[in-house]
């Protein structure tokens, strides 16, 4: 599987992913627990909502269907999206570094954390050797 196939099963994914996971924790409120600080109210997740479907599970989708098209914005839009990614990613693992909670969140981002910067770095554009 070439880089930039794999970057897009990757990215849309990911997307499907993240909405799903925004669908069961506004749909199923109990879900919420191994997300959070245990005793911090469900408004700390839920404020990273608008963000998080924009600039995570947007751009996921948007770079994703970009390289699938040949699109030469798709690389700017993974820039972002690896910026928003690596927030995230760093957030709930931070979270869980401080108060031992939300292990889950953490390890579900990790691969969120790591490999957009790895497809920013392989999938950049070349203008020749320098």
């Amino acid at each position: 599987m070439t880089v930039r196939r794999f970057a897009i099963v990757f990215l849309l994914a990911q997307a499907v992913g993240a909405a799903a996971w925004w669908g069961l924790l506004l749909g199923w409120p109990a879900s919420r627990l191994p997300f959070k600080a245990a005793d911090a109210p469900d408004v700390t997740l839920l404020a990273f909502g608008v963000a998080d479907i924009l600039l995570f599970a947007g751009t996921s989708a948007v770079c994703g269907c970009g390289f699938a098209a040949g699109r030469h914005w798709a690389w700017p839009t993974l820039c972002v999206h690896s910026g928003a990614a690596g927030y995230a990613g760093l957030y709930c693992w931070t979270l869980f570094a401080l108060t031992a909670d939300g292990a889950l969140g953490a390890t579900l981002m990790t691969p969120s954390l790591t490999v957009p910067a790895w497809l920013v770095w392989r999938l950049r554009p070349t203008r020749g050797t320098p």
